[in-house]
């Protein structure tokens, strides 16, 4: 199988307002509504922040599938950045890309779900270095079983000259016929250790739903 590059350019336009890449900013191809709708940003999808009156959970409600993230006890709220959620003052952004070759996709191998992940990781980091000419330093990565799912969890320092970020954390999954994708760019001034732990914190509540899930009715029970 072969993972398609459809969306990403966009994901990382998006990021790069935050990174300084882009100076003019990106409006959202459709906006979220009160109940957390998800988010679509130039055709690439993202995961909404839903908030009740006593919860907060990011959720995805795609038309068969969806997922739900818990925030747990972290406070959390849209970021200025359209796509990126504000969570204990780190913003995180949700992201699903499609992949090719989706027959059978819930039938992998470990191994083949490694070889799809690593493809996708290596298609960002071709983007960083091809398009956006930043070239990264200490890639390293982790494999992290969470409740049964297989997630790559793959980070790497940005250019010691760059004035505002430090170093960028992805942990990334396969969700049918997608990468779910939690990326947090971490700023000099952050524990890059701090915005690991909500990653995986979040990657760890992952809970998947074989329909469209109703987001508004899933805030009113929050």
């Amino acid at each position: 199988m072969k993972i398609i590059p459809f969306g990403l350019a966009p994901v990382l336009g998006c990021l790069a307002l935050v990174l300084g890449f882009a100076a003019a900013a990106q409006t959202p191809s459709s906006s979220s509504t009160s109940g957390g709708q998800t988010l679509s940003l130039n055709g690439e999808e993202h995961a909404g922040l839903v908030t009740g009156r006593h919860h907060s959970l990011i959720a995805y409600a795609g038309k068969d599938h969806s997922f739900t993230l818990d925030i747990g006890a972290y406070p959390a709220k849209p970021s200025d950045i359209p796509g990126f959620i504000s969570i204990d003052k780190q913003i995180v952004q949700v992201t699903l890309v499609p992949v090719s070759g989706s027959a059978g996709l819930n039938a992998l191998t470990t191994d083949k779900e490694k070889e799809m992940l690593l493809k996708y990781m290596n298609y960002e980091l071709e983007f960083y270095k091809k398009k956006l000419k930043q070239h990264y330093s200490h890639l390293q990565t982790e494999w992290v079983s969470l409740n049964g799912r297989l997630f790559l969890l793959w980070y790497f320092d940005m250019p010691e000259n760059y004035k505002l970020v430090s170093r960028q954390v992805y942990v990334s999954t396969l969700f049918y016929n997608r990468v779910m994708d939690l990326n947090a760019p971490v700023f000099k001034s952050d524990d890059w250790g701090r915005a690991r732990a909500i990653l995986v914190k979040l990657a760890g509540t992952m809970r998947t739903y074989d329909r469209r899930l109703d987001l508004e009715g899933l805030r009113k029970k929050l």
